[in-house]
């Protein structure tokens, strides 16, 4: 059994990330996947600013828009709308973004095998053994990045998984009399769902729909779903062509996300906003993390993953628990704070920092305190 350099389950955009600078750097990668690419992934499907900075490569190809304002609404009804003066979100289709990744893997080098459902992981004293419904592939270093319900965490006797929450997402025709009611813009609404929010992604020939709770244990169901596009002018649910439930994670737990020579990264290590439920910036940074860590290791005599926990716990899981609180506060107060948001243009350059990465989690929460005396009195004049 030829022994590569590192092994990695799943080719989603953590893997095939980590993949592209592994192989890249010279090393001898295997990406497994259960999948033939390209294959449809449920998600929204917006990519932050923040997320496109952590790509090595022009994504340009496969970007359906960019969109520089979002609607803020409140039950189907725009409450307000922030404007920015570079894109806050650039649109993609999972299905051709994820193809688009794994390509450029491949051609780094990459060894893509696909179809390969791995069924176990084990490690010895000089590496890891997969075994696949293709075989048995042999690395000295294994990435797990094969989704929510990691095999790999779960045969690695990870801790245990983080908390979950159910999606439910909607592909719609283009309505011929939406016109910039949704061609032009993203849309969130915080009072469609309790403990959640809707959201309207336009791409270039459909657009994405979709619920999301943000609280574990609080379901979400196909009918919440149709009753948010109801709710929605212009739009129909007999433009509806698919209609699909996924889960996601709602941040990581502290605790070590390597075990000997293996590592977890995007949604397998439950890296995703615990607000928002945006995972792709995580999986992105987190498959970087992982490959700069495995290349340090390639040439030590010793291996110590450690470094690679120490860096996902200091970038993302104290900002996770701020993302918690900021979950909570809007979930509890959601006509408030919309309406806060519509009248504040400190609020609305805070949210706007906060998708592009110019600010924190706990920036933004240390600077709602700060202008906490001034927004309490827009509170009252609102009422």
């Amino acid at each position: 059994m030829e022994i590569v350099d590192v092994l990695i389950i799943g080719a989603g955009p953590a893997g095939s990330i980590a993949a592209f600078n592994l192989a890249q750097s010279g090393l001898k990668v295997i990406l497994l996947d259960k999948a033939q690419f390209p294959r449809r992934k449920v998600c929204g499907g917006a990519l932050t600013r923040k997320a496109l900075d952590e790509l090595p490569f022009d994504v340009t190809p496969v970007i359906h828009r960019a969109v520089d304002s979002g609607y803020l609404g409140f039950r189907g009804q725009n409450v307000c709308t922030i404007r920015a003066d570079s894109p806050i979100a650039y649109l993609v289709d999972r299905t051709s973004f994820d193809a688009f990744l794994l390509e450029k893997a491949i051609q780094q080098g990459t060894d893509c095998i696909q179809q390969a459902r791995v069924t176990a992981v084990n490690q010895t004293e000089t590496g890891v053994i997969a075994q696949t419904t293709d075989g048995a592939y042999q690395g000295r270093f294994l990435i797990g990045a094969d989704g929510v319900h990691s095999l790999v965490a779960q045969q690695a006797g990870f801790q245990k998984p983080s908390p979950t929450s159910i999606c439910y997402e909607a592909r719609l025709m283009q309505p011929e009399n939406a016109g910039g009611n949704h061609l032009d813009t993203i849309t969130f609404d915080f009072g469609t769902i309790w403990w959640g929010y809707g959201w309207v992604f336009p791409k270039r020939d459909h657009l994405n729909v979709g619920v999301f709770r943000n609280w574990p244990g609080r379901k979400v169901t196909r009918r919440h779903l149709l009753r948010y596009i109801s709710q929605q002018p212009g739009l129909d649910e007999s433009n509806i062509f698919d209609v699909r439930a996924f889960p996601g994670p709602l941040g990581g737990k502290p605790g070590p996300l390597h075990a000997g020579r293996m590592l977890l990264c995007g949604d397998a290590a439950g890296l995703a906003d615990p607000w928002l439920g945006e995972g792709i910036f995580y999986a992105l940074a987190s498959g970087l993390m992982a490959a700069e860590t495995i290349i340090q290791q390639a040439v030590s005599p010793e291996t110590d993953l450690a470094a690679y926990s120490r860096k996902i716990q200091e970038n993302f899981i104290r900002q996770f628990k701020y993302a918690r609180r900021f979950a909570v506060l809007v979930n509890c107060f959601y006509r408030t704070n919309v309406n806060l948001l519509k009248n504040s243009e400190t609020l609305q350059r805070m949210m706007v920092d906060l998708l592009t990465g110019q600010r924190t989690y706990e920036q933004v929460w240390r600077d709602l305190w700060v202008n906490f005396p001034r927004l309490i009195q827009k509170v009252f004049h609102l009422k």
